[in-house]
């Protein structure tokens, strides 16, 4: 009986600890021992607005995107965060609109929120500042790399979702990668990789946003 507890014990502690997720974002070492800061240093400016190429190609109306947050997308964002009482509550209708804009699964910005920063919750403030940096995005154990690299920290959480957003599909274009999760890892958290054996989809961080992923679409609004 006493084995079958423990048994059980580690196995709900294993389960919460995946469905959770850390959100240590500075205590992970995946940046500092695979990546460089130069990863970091790609065009990231937001695109002009008044070239609405990509809306028109989706055949999208922009007005629609930034002021109509009935969509359901959009609703499920906010009510899987509203009950968590994180920071990013109330802005599905900015994760739907920057995942639009750069083709990404509406639900992979905020899974991956979740994962690194428990929705905003955890996020780095050097210096006492909020960051807006909600995932983990150019963030190494090492502060002074952090501030060399200087991609941390943003002015608010709609400026840095683009940030990101734009980094996803930017990086995947130039490696011929998907944005799903088990791609977006071999550059993003490469060391949850190396600890997976060299599989990304067998790592703890893929695992942990796909996770995330579906709690998010299949939550009740």
């Amino acid at each position: 009986m006493y084995y079958f507890s423990l048994s059980f014990g580690l196995l709900f502690v294993s389960m919460y600890w995946l469905v959770n997720g850390s959100g240590e974002i500075a205590k992970s070492k995946a940046q500092t021992e695979f990546q460089e800061a130069s990863e970091f240093r790609i065009d990231l400016a937001p695109p002009d607005p008044k070239n609405n190429e990509i809306l028109e190609k989706l055949e999208i109306n922009s007005e629609d995107i930034t002021n109509n947050c009935q969509n359901i997308e959009a609703l499920k964002i906010n009510a899987f965060f509203a009950k968590r009482k994180t920071p990013l509550a109330g802005y599905g209708c900015t994760f739907l609109k920057e995942a639009l804009a750069n083709d990404l699964n509406p639900y992979l910005l905020p899974a991956i929120a979740q994962k690194e920063s428990s929705g905003g919750k955890t996020t780095p403030k050097f210096g006492g500042f909020e960051s807006h940096n909600a995932w983990g995005w150019a963030v190494f154990d090492d502060k002074n790399k952090t501030i060399e690299v200087d991609g941390w920290a943003s002015e608010s959480w709609e400026v840095f979702m683009g940030r990101v957003a734009r980094g996803i599909k930017v990086k995947a274009d130039n490696k011929g990668l998907t944005t799903e999760p088990q791609d977006v890892v071999v550059w993003y958290n490469p060391g949850s990789v190396n600890r997976a054996g060299g599989d990304p989809d067998l790592s703890h961080w893929t695992q942990s946003v796909s996770t995330f992923m579906s709690m998010i679409e299949e939550t009740e609004i």
